[in-house]
């Protein structure tokens, strides 16, 4: 038995380009994923661009962590299985070489990936989860002394909800003021409107300095019924608790997380704590050492599964692949429950998904045949062929074989949509994965947790497919084409007469289906599985706690509401409650009415209120009660919608009327590039497909797996570009439609340019 470095060399060099790919394309991914979560920090025009490059850093360690192992699965098997082929892998068996000298190089290369990701969770993790913690800190303390900004109800200071019509960001000064502030205790509430106004602030102290004033307190009384009394108060300074000095206490001596500690430092918090504090403790500490150890296991696992599928098994071998990483996961989540629930000790539960994993590699290695995967395997690789014949029977005639040249293009859209499928289905699992591993420690340690986070990640696939679909299309027409040229068939086609150009007919076509397919889920799907999937979220993190409902403010020309939304409330329950209307006059602002009910619904263009009716009016400069066991009145819009805040919960018709709506600047920059992103999912697809499409119609046979990273990267560009461009559009510094339609324009330009130059 004797060890060929040549052939170690060229094994490494046919995996290193694929598994470079992979782990490039699901880092990006899941870091779009992570920093969905911070999108409030992402997306502000008020948040230094230092803090978010801050964050952004932070964020990459625990992506990278995660996505090396299920990299390196994927590498190994592509390229091990375009070895196997092309015969390569038969020509080096016939050299003498055994299945361990081939396994060896493969192995050194899991384990070298093993010492990163060890280093990564030793010494970056840690690290990150400190970062995260002092942007956050620092862009709550930044949002404290910036200036409050027209046309946004402000709930950071501490005890006041202010809202101001007009003003000058710059100079901080302000204009048509309104100021609400309650005293849980007794439930007297205080209404300050003010023509002018500002806030002055030092490092411990701010004030609100308000002219012109007027005060209206309303206090509970007897029988339902309420006291208003309003009065003049001129001039008046207000002193306000911003919670700075806590923010800044916090920032500078809050004792570290678990997650921000070390592996050595993380065993010892775990032997100086008791009960659920050392558990936890205990399970993400083999939880990092788990993940080290992954490259390594899979390295092994994936060369086996390809060395064992070798005459006529590739397809299903990548698919065993596929469902032994998931099952692999499933395991790890299996062994994290069972400790929590004290059946294993900490480490039997970290050892499970390794034993499995090592018993399915001695099975696999050491059985001559797995004969009884042979008939399931016959049926996955055949499926296309039947496919195929089916199209072709002699009589068959069908609309799509009369318009088009029938059975190639049958056989090109049958791959596209099998690598598709395939692809969608692997990213959307590794995209799963990832989140249930983050908010496992949440679901487990709760009554009921796994149900709400299967809930969670259910609600959570519309949100999941939008996000994928145009990255599984650009893999999909990679891997369709890079093949058929592999196999000659381009060159057959064109030597037959054909243009490269035609055949990308039904590539361009299904891109364009998917992009109408995707603006239909994006429009009628989407918005309400959003809507659900954060609250499971957070009743998640909130580990099964009702958290108190948030109440939610909307201004609408010279009306004020606010209302509480119950989202606990049943079907046959008021989910408005604790309803108010505040009413101004045009002319000069001043408040005129007030409206209070215990519940509220939105029926046509009225609001129905329900329960004790409290009216109070302004008339002469006295104030008139009443109550009432009912009443409705007429509004121009729902205001109700307000519960839709974030734009992937809204469709283009409700953004747009949030747009019409808003008085707040940065609202309208956000809606406005929001509609035109959702416009553009209808050619997303397309356009993807029209700049890495180019590179794998090369006629060449070398060099594959350098385009495909060329591919891979120039969508990287792309993806990196969209961002610029959007957050650009955010700030106000470009119109909404050049934001999110200049790249668009400017890739597909590349992509024509890339087209004409190829070989026909």
């Amino acid at each position: 038995m004797r060890t060929s470095w040549t052939i170690s060399r060229y094994l490494i060099g046919a995996i290193v380009p694929y598994f470079l790919s992979a782990w490039l394309l699901l880092s990006v991914i899941l870091f779009v994923q992570q920093a969905s979560r911070f999108s409030d920090i992402f997306f502000s025009i008020n948040i230094p661009s230092n803090l978010i490059w801050q964050l952004a850093a932070a964020l990459i360690p625990n992506v990278i962590a995660f996505t090396c192992s299920m990299a390196a699965l994927v590498g190994i098997v592509i390229g091990l299985t375009k070895m196997q082929g092309d015969s390569e892998l038969v020509a080096i068996r016939a050299a003498g070489v055994g299945t361990l000298q081939i396994l060896l190089p493969v192995a050194l290369l899991g384990l070298l990936l093993s010492g990163f990701t060890f280093l990564v969770n030793l010494y970056g993790v840690p690290f990150a989860s400190r970062l995260v913690r002092t942007v956050a800190m620092q862009t709550a303390i930044y949002k404290l002394e910036s200036p409050i900004e027209p046309g946004v109800f402000n709930t950071e200071v501490a005890g006041y909800t202010i809202y101001v019509r007009d003003g000058d960001i710059t100079d901080g000064e302000w204009k048509n003021i309104f100021i609400h502030t309650e005293n849980p205790k007794t439930g007297e509430v205080r209404l300050i409107t003010s023509k002018q106004g500002r806030i002055d602030s030092s490092d411990q102290l701010s004030e609100l300095v308000l002219e012109e004033g007027i005060s209206t307190t309303i206090t509970p009384g007897g029988g339902g019924g309420e006291k208003f009394v309003s009065e003049k108060i001129g001039e008046v300074r207000l002193a306000i608790k911003t919670r700075r000095d806590e923010l800044v206490q916090r920032l500078s001596n809050s004792e570290s997380s678990m997650e921000e500690l070390g592996l050595s430092d993380l065993s010892n918090y775990a032997k100086s704590r008791e009960g659920k504090e050392s558990l936890e403790a205990g399970i993400l500490w083999q939880r990092r050492v788990l993940l080290s150890l992954t490259p390594l296991i899979f390295a092994i696992l994936g060369t086996v599964l390809v060395l064992r599928f070798n005459r006529g098994g590739r397809g299903f071998g990548i698919f065993i692949s596929l469902t032994s990483l998931i099952t692999y996961y499933l395991l790890a989540f299996l062994g994290e429950q069972l400790v929590r629930t004290g059946t294993v000790s900490v480490i039997v539960g970290g050892l499970l998904p390794i034993g499995a994993a090592l018993a399915a590699i001695t099975w696999f290695s050491f059985r001559s045949r797995a004969n009884r995967f042979n008939g399931l395997d016959d049926i996955v690789k055949q499926l296309p062929q039947h496919l195929t014949r089916m199209a072709s029977r002699e009589g068959t005639r069908s609309f799509f074989r009369d318009m088009t040249t029938g059975l190639r293009d049958f056989d090109i859209l049958a791959n596209l949509a099998r690598y598709f499928l395939l692809t969608l289905s692997f990213l959307i699992a590794i995209f799963l994965i990832f989140t249930a591993f983050e908010l496992w420690r949440f679901a487990g340690n709760m009554d009921g947790g796994v149900s709400i986070l299967m809930r969670y990640l259910a609600y959570l696939m519309p949100f999941v497919y939008l996000q994928l679909a145009p990255s599984a299309a650009m893999v999909a027409i990679l891997a369709t084409f890079v093949i058929k040229s592999r196999q000659n068939e381009i060159v057959t086609w064109t030597a037959a007469g054909q243009s490269v150009y035609r055949l990308l007919v039904p590539c361009f076509a299904l891109t364009l289906l998917l992009g109408a397919f995707n603006f239909c889920v994006q429009e009628w799907v989407a918005p309400a599985a959003n809507l659900m999937q954060d609250r499971f979220r957070e009743q998640l993190r909130s580990r099964g706690v009702s958290a108190t409902p948030a109440r939610y403010w909307v201004a609408d020309g010279s009306r004020i509401y606010s209302f509480v939304y119950n989202d606990q409330a049943s079907d046959n329950e008021e989910r408005i409650i604790a309803f108010s209307l505040y009413e101004f006059a045009d002319e000069d602002g001043r408040l005129q009415s007030i409206y209070r009910s215990d519940s509220a619904r939105w029926r046509g263009d009225l609001i129905i209120l329900v329960g004790n009716v409290r009216k109070g009016s302004f008339s002469g400069g006295k104030m008139a009660n009443s109550v009432e066991p009912s009443g409705e009145m007429l509004v121009s819009r729902d205001p109700f919608k307000e519960v839709r805040r974030k734009p992937s919960q809204l469709s283009i018709r409700e953004a747009r009327a949030r747009l019409e709506a808003s008085e707040s600047d940065v609202e309208r920059a956000v809606y406005s590039v929001a509609i035109e992103r959702k416009w553009s999912t209808l050619i997303l697809a397309f356009v993807i497909a029209l700049f890495t499409a180019p590179f794998a119609l090369s006629l060449n046979r070398k060099g594959k797996a350098a385009t495909v990273g060329y591919a891979v990267g120039l969508w990287l560009v792309f993806m990196a570009a969209t961002s610029v461009f959007e957050q650009f559009g955010l700030n106000s510094k470009l119109p909404p439609y050049v934001a999110v339609w200049a790249p668009l324009l400017l890739f597909s330009m590349l992509g024509v340019y890339m087209l004409s130059r190829v070989r026909t």
